[in-house]
């Protein structure tokens, strides 16, 4: 028996009941992963297809390796919850991994704040730049892994719609759009974002059932639940906000109260 195995085994498991509790959900929902198999394969040959997408008044045009925003996809249950959020509060957003763009694209549509969107993939920013045209819509679109090529430090809300999956990327389309083994994107994000967001901001992003989303456990974050979904089948998802509260407090704020104002 592998002890060094099974200690790291308790610790994940530990560390994903941890971060359920803290969210709300641990009522709800179990740490067991899901089969997706079946899913996830066919999902992965429909990405490898270019395609022409009408969505919340949009159309976008999806190449092929580009992550696709079908009607039950993670895109749209971004922009579902983001239609709820409170234009007025957003001055400046931030889209990590926009892909094609669409929810880069809907916000700039939709509200005054000033938009940018980045991704790690030149087909996936040239992509967005060529949708903003298409839609006549504003906002500034370049390339960067992460936060690398991203010198603002004070957005007031920064989305990045995260690849789901905890599996080894066997193809690009897996690499760039769906697989996060570890949790290494995800918390790599989370530890960036916090230096870019703005004191009252919000950060957010995606995890599911079959998401390492135990690396969350380690980052002093304040977590809430933005969106939470959960199938009869047991599958289940949920966009999370993280509030950056240390920066908060070093500048005289213990946390939030009665008078603040939230997105």
């Amino acid at each position: 028996m592998n002890v060094g195995f099974l200690n790291v085994e308790r610790r994940t498991a530990s560390g994903r009941a941890s971060v359920l509790r803290k969210l709300g959900i641990s009522n709800l929902v179990d740490t067991a992963m899901f089969d997706i198999a079946s899913a996830h394969e066919a999902l992965v040959r429909r990405q490898a297809v270019p395609e022409r997408i009408f969505a919340d008044g949009l159309v976008v045009d999806v190449p092929a390796g580009v992550y696709h925003p079908l009607p039950d996809s993670s895109s749209e249950f971004f922009i579902r919850n983001i239609k709820a959020m409170n234009p007025a509060l957003i001055a400046r957003t931030l889209e990590i991994g926009c892909g094609c763009g669409i929810i880069s694209l809907y916000m700039a549509a939709n509200w005054a704040s000033r938009t940018v969107a980045t991704d790690i993939s030149s087909t996936a920013v040239e992509a967005t730049i060529a949708n903003a045209k298409l839609n006549n819509v504003t906002l500034t679109a370049f390339q960067s892994d992460l936060f690398e090529k991203i010198d603002e430090k004070d957005f007031d809300l920064i989305v990045f719609n995260t690849p789901l999956v905890d599996k080894n990327p066997e193809n690009d389309i897996e690499r760039y759009s769906l697989c996060d083994p570890q949790g290494r994107i995800t918390e790599s994000y989370l530890r960036q974002a916090r230096g870019h967001v703005s004191k009252n901001g919000l950060i957010i992003f995606s995890i599911c059932n079959n998401s390492a989303y135990e690396v969350m456990d380690a980052i002093d974050l304040d977590y809430e639940i933005v969106g939470f979904e959960l199938a009869y089948s047991g599958f289940w998802r949920a966009i999370v906000g993280a509030r950056n509260w240390q920066a908060a407090r070093a500048n005289g704020v213990r946390g939030r109260s009665s008078n603040d104002k939230a997105l």
